[in-house]
């Protein structure tokens, strides 16, 4: 838990090529811990209830009639009717939703899995420094470990706004997608290539609206420029008692050459 600062091109870097805002906030990781597992169980189980509860198949039929009425005019009546079908018994039903149950407790259960919180904020321990406010979280799951390195998957979403230092600009960060982490452990150290592949970016801008939004911020009004980033990112983490300390290279826009850094520090806990 502590500190994370972005700057340059990176993530948040403006589409428009016209500066770069400085993102400062708050991080929260937990490793081996519940909140992933209890977050992505909960939404096993609510499917394997929703599955479980859902009609076999489903039909619909109309009819309809003329009829008089009270103004002595011939109107048409029409009447929908919907009908389900359940062929299956209600002990398999029950086997399906304790079948649910038990996998959501086993995620919930699984110790391999890790959370991601940032918070940024204009504010950062009461100064001023920061152009960013919003939030970012990712649910992650270990999906493979090695001996030489680890893969983590899962899902997240996030949304971000921030000032261009200087500029009538608000850079507008929509995310929902899957984060995908790369680890090589070495000692203390750890290497990791962080690849967030947003669903709200995979037309790499090909598809922005023509329309140029403004907005109210701060008392100002701003041009609003929708990013859609799908980052990637290059760190190297030292773990050092109770201290954690990283630094990397970031980028969402490769081919127009910007690129920006991110830094954190925190303590173990």
């Amino acid at each position: 838990m502590g500190a994370s600062i972005r700057g340059g091109g990176g993530m948040y870097g403006s589409s428009l090529g016209r500066g770069n805002p400085l993102v400062t906030g708050y991080r929260f990781v937990e490793r081996g811990g519940f909140i992933s597992g209890l977050v992505i169980g909960g939404i096993f189980y609510l499917l394997g209830a929703t599955a479980a509860a859902m009609p076999d198949s489903t039909s619909t039929s109309t009819s309809s009639y003329l009829r008089t009425n009270d103004r002595g005019q011939t109107e048409q009546v029409t009447t929908t009717t919907y009908s389900a079908t359940y062929s299956r018994s209600p002990e398999e039903r029950e086997a399906a939703l304790k079948a649910a149950e038990a996998g959501a407790k086993d995620l919930a259960a699984y110790r391999q899995q890790s959370f991601e919180l940032d918070v940024f904020t204009r504010d950062w321990f009461g100064s001023t420094l920061g152009d960013a406010r919003g939030y970012r979280m990712n649910f992650l799951l270990t999906a493979f470990t090695g001996k030489w390195f680890i893969v983590e998957t899962g899902f997240g979403f996030g949304d971000v706004s921030a000032i261009v230092p200087g500029k009538d600009i608000v850079v507008e960060e929509k995310y929902v997608g899957i984060p995908i982490r790369f680890i090589v452990p070495w000692g203390p150290l750890y290497a990791q290539a962080a690849l967030d592949l947003n669903f709200r970016g995979l037309d790499f801008g090909l598809l922005a609206d023509d329309e140029i939004e403004t907005r109210d911020v701060d008392g100002k009004r701003m041009r609003v420029d929708p990013v859609r980033p799908i980052p990637f990112t290059l760190s190297v983490n030292a773990v050092l008692w109770r201290l954690h300390l990283s630094v990397g290279v970031e980028t969402a826009r490769p081919w127009t050459g910007q690129f920006g850094y991110v830094a954190t520090a925190g303590a173990r806990f």
